[in-house]
C-alpha cells in the first residue's frame, strides 16, 4: 500500500512537471513572437515557419518529457502522411488529451483550427495568428481553409468535434466532410489508439494508468473523394454520404486493430 501511494504521488508529481514545462514554454514562445509580431522586415511566411516548427519542436520535447518520466510510450507509424501530397486535410479520432499535441510532435507544418479563446488571448493569439492557424468562430472559416487547402497546406480536423466517449464508439459530424466536399480536398486518415485507456473525456490531467499508457499513431493511405462517394450528387448528400463513409472507415479500422492486441 506504501509503494502504492508512492508511485501515485510521483506520477502527480511527474504529470504536474510536464505539463508546467509545457505551459511555461508555451508562454516564452508567445512572448517571443508577440514581441516580433511588428517586425517588418521578416514576411509572414518566414514568421509562419517558425512558429510551426517552434511548435512542433515543443510537442516534440513535451511527450518525450513525458515519456522520460514513465507517464506514457508512444509508437508512431505515419509514413504514409509524410509522403503523401499536400494540399490534404488530415482528420483523426480524438480519444485522448493529448491528440493535437501528438499529431503537431509527427508533423512540421500543419494549420490547425483554435477556439475564440486561444485566439483572442494576448499571448496564445499571437503564436496563433503568426502560425497561419484558422480561429473557428470565424465566419470566413470555409474561405480561409480553401485557400491554405490551394496553397499547399494540410489542415487536421477532428471529426467528433471533442473526445470520444468511454465507449469508444466513434461518430463524425459533418464538419471535415463539408469541408472536403466544398473544396474537393483529399482526406489522410490518422488513427490514434491509447491502451489501456487514458486521459479521455471527463478524466483528470494527472489520471494516468501504472506504467503509462501506450499511444499509437497509424496513418493510412490518402483517400480521393471519388473514391469514398459519388461526387455526382446534390452536395448535401456528399456531405452525408461522405461523414457515413468515414464513420464506418474508422469503425471498420478501430476494429482490426483492437483484434491484433
Amino acid at each position: 500500500m506504501k509503494y502504492f501511494r508512492l508511485s501515485k504521488l510521483w506520477q502527480l508529481l511527474s504529470a504536474a512537471v510536464c505539463y508546467s514545462v509545457f505551459a511555461f514554454g508555451a508562454l516564452l514562445v508567445g512572448l517571443f513572437f508577440r514581441l516580433l509580431n511588428p517586425v517588418s522586415f521578416i514576411s509572414p511566411a518566414t514568421k509562419q515557419t517558425w512558429i510551426r516548427w517552434c511548435i512542433h519542436k515543443g510537442c516534440l520535447s513535451f511527450i518525450r518529457l513525458m515519456r522520460l518520466f514513465g507517464l506514457i510510450r508512444y509508437s508512431f507509424d505515419v509514413q504514409s502522411m509524410h509522403c503523401a501530397q499536400p494540399g490534404h486535410i488530415i482528420i483523426a479520432n480524438h480519444p485522448t488529451l493529448i491528440d493535437v499535441v501528438l499529431l503537431l510532435a509527427v508533423n512540421r507544418q500543419m494549420c490547425c483550427f483554435v477556439k475564440g479563446a486561444v485566439w483572442d488571448n494576448f499571448f496564445t493569439g499571437a503564436v496563433a495568428k503568426q502560425a497561419g492557424f484558422i480561429p473557428n468562430h470565424s465566419e470566413q472559416l470555409l474561405t480561409m481553409a480553401a485557400a491554405k487547402l490551394k496553397a499547399g497546406e494540410n489542415i487536421l480536423i477532428f471529426p467528433e468535434g471533442t473526445r470520444t466517449k468511454h465507449d469508444n464508439t466513434i461518430h463524425f459530424k459533418r464538419g471535415a466532410a463539408n469541408m472536403a466536399v466544398a473544396v474537393n480536398a483529399a482526406i489522410m486518415p490518422v488513427l490514434i489508439k491509447c491502451h489501456p485507456g487514458a486521459l479521455k473525456k471527463g478524466d483528470k490531467w494527472y489520471d494516468i494508468p501504472d506504467g503509462g499508457p501506450v499511444f499509437e499513431l497509424k496513418s493510412g493511405q490518402l483517400l480521393q473523394l471519388h473514391e469514398c462517394i459519388d461526387t455526382s450528387l446534390p452536395r448535401p448528400k456528399q456531405y452525408r454520404h461522405l461523414t457515413d463513409f468515414l464513420t464506418r472507415y474508422y469503425q471498420d479500422w478501430l476494429a482490426v486493430e483492437t483484434h491484433k492486441q
